[in-house]
């Protein structure tokens, strides 16, 4: 192979890597969810889905459209917010809700019809179902008191209350920012 022939075909390939990289970027970039959102009115091409729980904060989300697999919402941080939006296309979508930092016997599942502009709300129940022992072991490896390395493990053991995740899906509204939402409670309440 010459010189030239081979600075084409460098080239070539190059534009090629660089075509499936924007494609596959493309493809992960333009999916059909996004995440929690809350825009002043509704974008064309778009409905809603609010999940609110009234009587936890603070909740570790984890939701999935289970036809397709894929991860609608999933944040391992603390949710601060009262309603969690998300912007799905209009569609029917089957969502199974996890709630990451609560032990769960049973996960909650839902039916939503998505519809253009319109806001699908989801009341999200956590109901006691038993207690369960949770272990958390945590080790340190560090100087000692007889100036050796050395490695230790704590294992803790305690007693927590489990829950199954009740959703039920309500009749659908139009668009409002989640302030305006009647299942919006403020701070002061």
């Amino acid at each position: 192979m010459t010189d030239c022939a081979f600075m084409h075909y460098t080239k070539t390939m190059k534009s090629f890597i660089l075509c499936l990289l924007a494609v596959g970027l493309a493809l992960v970039a333009g999916g059909c969810a996004s995440p929690n959102v809350n825009p002043p009115k509704a974008k064309a091409g778009m409905g809603y889905v609010d999940f609110y729980c009234a009587d936890a904060d603070g909740l570790y989300w984890d939701i999935t459209d289970t036809n397709t697999q894929k991860k609608v919402f999933y944040d391992f941080n603390p949710f601060n917010e009262q309603i969690l939006r998300v912007a799905l296309k209009p569609g029917h979508y089957e969502l199974s809700i996890n709630i990451m930092n609560h032990a769960i016997t049973t996960m909650g599942t839902v039916d939503v019809d998505v519809t253009d502009g319109m806001i699908t709300p989801v009341t999200v129940t956590l109901v006691p179902a038993g207690t369960e022992t949770v272990q958390t072991t945590s080790t340190f490896v560090g100087g000692t008191y007889y100036g050796r390395y050395g490695r230790s493990t704590r294992i803790v053991t305690t007693a927590t209350t489990s829950y199954d995740i009740l959703a039920e899906s309500r009749p659908e509204v139009t668009y409002a920012p989640k302030a305006e939402m009647a299942y919006f409670k403020r701070p002061d309440q």
